[in-house]
């Protein structure tokens, strides 16, 4: 299961005894955490700062290679901010979302959550809440979807 591959990759065996004693998340919680994830995806100042690191281009021509690589970089911010501003980073003097939602702190409370969340990512509530979400992070960072799947990127 992806908890065993977490646990073996992270070194972090407690995430197996964690699913045996706690026990597995319910659906409800788990879209509830989502929702809560996919606000802070789209809070403003997220968006914001998606958008000012991807706005400047260091693509040097217009060839498809450096298109490809730009796209890239920005997937690569996407996924960094995800991760330090909406998982990580503790907002307006509370704590961070994982800690907020009972998984502990820093990368291990994001892997905690990772882990526990993982037997719901096919639950459609939770796909409508970070696909809409994710939808606007990559709008902010200029990635067109649309003209992605269309092959015109």
């Amino acid at each position: 299961t992806y908890r065993m591959v977490l646990s073996a990759a992270f070194n972090l065996p407690s995430l197996i005894e964690d699913a045996k004693t706690k026990g597995e998340l319910s659906v409800v919680d788990a879209r509830n955490m989502m929702h809560k994830v996919s606000l802070r995806m789209q809070d403003p100042e997220v968006l914001e700062k998606v958008a000012k690191l991807c706005s400047v281009s260091v693509a040097m021509n217009d060839s498809p290679e450096a298109k490809q690589i730009e796209l890239a970089r920005k997937h690569t911010v996407v996924q960094n901010v995800m991760v330090a501003d909406v998982y990580l980073t503790e907002k307006e003097g509370s704590v961070s979302l994982v800690q907020e939602l009972g998984f502990g702190e820093g990368e291990e409370g994001y892997i905690r959550m990772q882990s526990a969340l993982a037997e719901h990512q096919g639950d459609p509530l939770i796909t409508q809440y970070v696909g809409a979400a994710m939808m606007k992070l990559l709008t902010s960072a200029g990635i067109d979807m649309e003209a992605l799947q269309r092959g015109e990127a």
